[in-house]
């Protein structure tokens, strides 16, 4: 134990460790909303359009 507690830098202290709900929240939950967060958008980013009817962008007639 003496050679763990020797690379300890000089005042530091640890803090209170994590429960199992706050570790699974910190490192599953979180992570895995952010990821279908940022895959929504760029689902719906990349979704393809309707196709839209030339005429109503184009000019049909000269009067």
């Amino acid at each position: 134990m003496k050679f763990i507690a020797g690379s300890v830098e000089d005042g530091t202290l640890a803090g209170p460790g994590l429960s199992a709900v706050e570790t699974f929240v910190t490192f599953l939950v979180i992570p895995g909303s952010l990821f279908f967060i940022i895959a929504g958008l760029t689902w719906i980013a990349a979704a393809p359009r309707k196709a839209k009817s030339e005429s109503e962008f184009s000019v049909t007639t000269i009067n």
